[in-house]
């Protein structure tokens, strides 16, 4: 089964959405996902006054504070790796059509997840696998 994808003409899709400014929205989203990472991921300026025993302490506290904003910074990643999506599919033409199938996407879906790279039918069955 072949594939068939279509680029949804300019005009087809701006009637609906406004181009400009869902790519600021997006550009806008990347940056604070990349400024939110990288506070998360960041080194902790204290390290080495932190100190283990035998006893739940400080250094114990302050370590699993660590590896939850390192679990939180994971999860984002995703969600980075969509909206840059969307601005290449900005970049090419292509936004507004589903990854998956080729067919578009609702306008009403980009509106309220601009990020969108699938359509509603498409995304229902990636979370079903």
């Amino acid at each position: 089964m072949r594939l068939q994808r279509r680029s949804l003409q300019g005009d087809e899709i701006a009637a609906e959405l406004d181009l400009k400014a869902t790519e600021a929205t997006l550009r806008e989203r990347l940056a604070e996902l990349d400024a939110e990472i990288a506070e998360l991921t960041k080194p902790p300026e204290d390290a080495g006054s932190i100190s283990f025993g035998k006893r739940v302490g400080e250094g114990t506290s302050q370590a699993i504070d660590r590896f939850a904003e390192v679990g939180v910074a994971q999860e984002l990643q995703p969600i980075k790796e969509r909206v840059a999506r969307a601005l290449a599919k900005l970049g090419d033409g292509t936004y507004g059509t589903c990854d998956n199938c080729g067919n578009e996407i609702a306008a009403g879906r980009l509106n309220a997840a601009p990020e969108s790279a699938l359509c509603i039918d498409c995304a229902r069955q990636d979370r079903r696998a």
